[in-house]
């Protein structure tokens, strides 16, 4: 008669966490707490949002300032400003 034994392999139920994981953690706490301060030191400001219009006479403004250099694409840029006017 013939048998055969069977080895089981065992392996640990909770892998430790590698020595590069560990220091991409830490990297990446480092960096929010380097954000939370600067923040913290600066102060957060609230964007101010523009009208539809502000925006078209900025884009119309720089148009202008390149009109003589490059005349279609500023052309462009007054289409595009009074597209976005008339949303």
């Amino acid at each position: 008669m013939a048998s055969t034994t069977l080895n089981r392999l065992t392996l640990p139920s909770s892998s430790q966490p590698t020595v590069g994981a560990s220091l991409q953690a830490l990297l990446a706490a480092g960096q929010a707490l380097a954000v939370a301060l600067w923040q913290a030191a600066l102060g957060t400001k609230t964007a101010v949002a523009k009208t539809a219009y502000q925006e078209a006479e900025e884009l119309r403004t720089y148009a202008a300032q390149i009109q003589s250099t490059d005349p279609e694409f500023a052309n462009d840029l007054f289409a595009a400003a009074d597209r976005h006017e008339g949303l």
